[in-house]
């Protein structure tokens, strides 16, 4: 009878070790998920790299697919992702780093709910698409005036810019 009873010990000591973990792990995620959340007030501004790039805060990076819903995302990042903007073009990362030249950008779209502020942008040829959350639409307007004129909008993210333009008169509005 020893044997059953030491089993049954060991695992119920391994259950809630390993229930332990989950819930500790949660709490830490919920934690941090909410303290990026409080910090969309004071959100970090824009700098410049050490390539003169503008490096452009954001929470959370998305691959979408072009003609599915905006929501429906195939891949996201919460942990590592980036914009930076170039005189002559993007790079960002969603998985891995990616570069893209102006004229690759067919589009940009800019998708606000509840929390988030979701500037997406669809590139020439391509099936997938890209898409950051800033936070606000002060930031949102800030990223949006650093594109060149060149650059297709959509009304909505005219509308965030024109906001942002008394900071930027280089970029005009049509």
């Amino acid at each position: 009878m020893m044997p059953s009873t030491l089993t049954t010990v060991l695992g119920t000591a391994a259950i809630l070790l390993f229930q332990a973990i989950v819930v500790g792990g949660s709490i830490y995620i919920i934690c941090r998920f909410a303290k990026r959340r409080s910090a969309g007030g004071t959100q970090e501004p824009i700098r410049t790299d050490a390539e003169g790039g503008k490096v452009i805060p954001v929470l959370a990076a998305f691959a979408g697919v072009r003609g599915l819903p905006w929501w429906f995302a195939l891949a996201s990042n919460n942990a590592n992702p980036s914009l930076v903007i170039f005189a002559s073009g993007i790079r960002y990362r969603m998985i891995r780093r990616h570069e893209r030249r102006f004229d690759d950008i067919a589009r940009i779209e800019v998708r606000t709910v509840w929390k988030t502020v979701n500037i997406e942008m669809q590139f020439r040829g391509e099936l997938l698409t890209f898409a950051v959350n800033v936070g606000t639409t002060a930031a949102a307007g800030a990223a949006l005036a650093l594109f060149p004129p060149a650059v297709d909008m959509s009304e909505r993210a005219k509308a965030i810019l024109s906001g942002s333009n008394a900071e930027n008169p280089d970029r005009s509005v049509t």
